[in-house]
């Protein structure tokens, strides 16, 4: 591969330092140089040549007799993360946070839901029994699969595509839960202790894709609190029907008041603080006097009735 064709190449597309040997993953350092390495590309298992043993280039290993592979360096990653893994037989995943709504709020247009996240699993190491490495399941190919207590965990490695919009549909019609690595800052030339610590201890660059039980945990927490929210609904509207009662006993109707063709105002008959008067009659204009009366509240019913309590509050002083 000349330099031209590495500048055009993206990242973790050039510089191989990983080949296969005798089915184990070999470092550039860890093979003789040239043909002598026995190695093979991880991605499309052509033959490689090692190119060590000179000072002017880096080390690395090109492919012998075939055009060079942009997959060679996200497979030796996946191939070594698949190792790392079945030799540790553990792996640290995030803790699991569920949205629980609280409350539904009846818009005139709409309901909004107020709520907020419960975490139910804390961040924890799983310890599980066997590796899986790109294995069919439900019609597509994730990157490793463990088995843990006889329960499946898809772990999709981020090197240079993470996964997209179908891919996770399928994963989440699985019913299999499933966490991506990001592992696109490393390094080409990767060293296999920083790799470890990033798939096993490391928390930062890993995120839950789809997790089964905390769509179940939700579920069962949403019942409850869809319990507690029905009967504070109830409550509510009880006290709200109540309030509505007790307010249409202070109803006082108003009367609209033709002035001239084209002035019509509305007033209130009977004012009990005798605003204004009009042929014997008292009364008070809604518009000016009532909006501004420690006695009156809103209308209702499309204008026909206005809330009154003068009468209420007299009966409270006295």
């Amino acid at each position: 591969m000349t330099e031209s064709t590495d500048e055009i190449l993206g990242e973790h597309t050039y510089n191989l330092f990983y080949g296969i040997q005798n089915g184990e993953l070999k470092h550039i350092s860890e093979v003789e140089n040239g043909l002598k390495c026995n190695c093979f590309c991880p991605a499309c298992e052509k033959k490689l040549v090692a190119r060590n043993g000179g000072h002017k280039r880096i080390h690395h290993f090109a492919h012998y007799e075939s055009a060079e592979c942009k997959y060679g360096v996200q497979t030796s990653i996946h191939i070594a993360a698949k190792n790392i893994l079945e030799k540790t037989k553990r792996i640290k995943v995030p803790s699991v946070s569920v949205f629980i709504n609280t409350e539904i709020e009846k818009k005139s247009y709409c309901f909004i839901s107020h709520g907020n996240f419960q975490e139910i699993s804390s961040d924890k190491y799983i310890h599980f029994e066997e590796v899986i490495l790109e294995k069919k399941l439900h019609r597509y190919i994730p990157d490793v699969v463990i088995i843990s207590n006889g329960k499946r965990l898809i772990i999709e490695i981020a090197v240079t595509h993470f996964v997209g919009r179908k891919k996770l549909q399928k994963i989440i019609t699985s019913n299999v839960s499933a966490i991506e690595i990001d592992l696109s800052k490393i390094e080409n030339d990767f060293k296999l202790d920083e790799l470890e610590s990033l798939i096993i201890d490391k928390l930062e660059n890993k995120n839950w894709l789809h997790n089964q039980y905390g769509i179940q945990k939700r579920n069962i927490l949403q019942l409850e609190k869809n319990i507690e929210i029905d009967k504070k609904n109830e409550t509510e509207f009880l006290i709200r029907e109540k309030r509505e009662t007790w307010y249409k006993s202070h109803y006082r109707e108003i009367v609209y008041r033709k002035v001239s063709d084209d002035y019509t105002v509305k007033q209130i008959e009977n004012c009990p603080l005798r605003k204004r008067e009009y042929q014997g009659q008292y009364y008070a204009s809604v518009n000016s006097d009532c909006r501004h009366c420690m006695h009156s509240r809103n209308e209702r019913e499309e204008g026909k009735y206005l809330i009154c309590l003068h009468d209420y509050h007299i009966q409270k002083e006295t």
